[in-house]
């Protein structure tokens, strides 16, 4: 993925495994911090809720999203816009 393909809102596919996500899995870019972007997992066991976009600002502990920060510069390419 490129730095102007990194807008929140779009939904992503991981193209590694990470800690509890598997390759292939999707998401959502839910917030832009500037030099990263945010993304939240569509897992089975913890799915995102219908029409998911963007980042209410709940702990991750009460609305039970699993999110993972990634820099804009060096780990794009782990992602793939779909």
């Amino acid at each position: 993925m490129m730095i102007g393909e990194a807008i929140v809102g779009i939904r992503v596919k991981s193209l590694r495994d990470f800690s509890g996500v598997p390759k292939g899995t999707e998401g959502v870019i839910d917030e832009d911090y500037g030099d990263g972007v945010m993304v939240a997992w569509d897992l089975p066991n913890r799915p995102l809720p219908k029409m998911y976009r963007q980042y209410d600002g709940k702990p991750t502990i009460i609305s039970g999203l699993l999110r993972d920060g990634f820099d804009k510069k060096s780990e794009l390419h782990f992602l793939e816009k779909i």
